[in-house]
């Protein structure tokens, strides 16, 4: 089918004039982790004209996959997240210039190569894989790019942004001083998601009542949705730089609460552990 780009995005202007959307067309953002959140994320930077983008994860989707992460169907169980995902990608916008791979990159010069000439970057790395979040973190403040990262619980969700002349990832998760400790570091939920927030579903978690952090498709589809439209709307200029909110300050949504605003995660829970 020969489709044209201006046709299949043209719902877009009006809101997006045509050079801001030429500025969609041309970016290229680099999602790292493409389950609950990242697939959902890329996925609606593709159904906005995005012109790039390069994603990897090394996991397999299956079972438990499927009350949230997008690519999680009934065919796609078993399969490699990064080239099931790819292949919805494509369907979606097949414009767009598409990098899967099925392993996280671990060469620091292959990663500088990934994330040459981005506009952006996603950590959607999972929470227990704390030592490649820190890897994927240097790599895109040597890229001098901002990491856009957002854990997301229950029916809420937190948008953090680390800027690479600010607050580095290690900073931010109370990272042990010894990198040998980092494969072993537990994300300080509780600070990042707040039981004041969240209460029991992170608590439940963090005391090894549950072995995994209760969520829904809901809020991961709300998380895309923040997540994207805020890298669009800096992308395109309609939101400049130095009006996004920059880590440690966080912007955080609650469905049930009926909660929008910013919060500061670390003079909230400034000793979490």
């Amino acid at each position: 089918m020969n489709l044209d780009y201006q046709v299949c995005f043209q719902r877009n202007i009006g809101f997006f004039s045509r050079e801001e959307q030429q500025r969609l067309k041309e970016a290229k953002v680099v999602v790292a982790g493409v389950g609950g959140v990242g697939g959902i994320e890329a996925a609606t930077l593709a159904k906005m004209g995005l012109g790039e983008l390069v994603v990897f994860d090394p996991g397999v989707f299956d079972e438990p996959d499927m009350n949230r992460q997008l690519g999680a169907t009934v065919s796609n169980i078993g399969r490699n997240k990064a080239v099931a995902t790819a292949e919805m990608l494509r369907e979606i916008n097949p414009f767009m210039k598409l990098t899967a791979l099925d392993q996280a990159p671990t060469d620091d010069a292959e990663l500088d190569r990934l994330l040459a000439g981005a506009a952006v970057a996603i950590d959607a790395i999972d929470y227990l894989g704390f030592d490649y979040k820190v890897k994927f973190a240097q790599a895109v403040r040597r890229a001098g790019l901002l990491n856009f990262t957002a854990p997301i619980s229950g029916v809420g969700t937190t948008m953090l942004v680390l800027d690479p002349a600010g607050m580095t990832l290690e900073e931010l998760y109370n990272a042990p001083a010894d990198p040998a400790q980092w494969p072993h570091h537990r994300l300080p939920l509780a600070q990042m998601l707040g039981p004041d927030r969240f209460g029991d579903l992170v608590r439940d978690m963090d005391e090894g009542r549950r072995p995994y952090l209760s969520n829904c498709a809901g809020i991961a589809m709300l998380n895309g949705g923040l997540v994207a439209t805020e890298i669009a709307l800096l992308i395109t200029g309609k939101r400049l730089r130095t009006e996004l909110v920059i880590a440690p300050e966080a912007i955080y949504v609650d469905l049930l609460r009926r909660e929008f605003k910013t919060v500061n995660v670390k003079e909230e829970h400034p000793h979490a552990e």
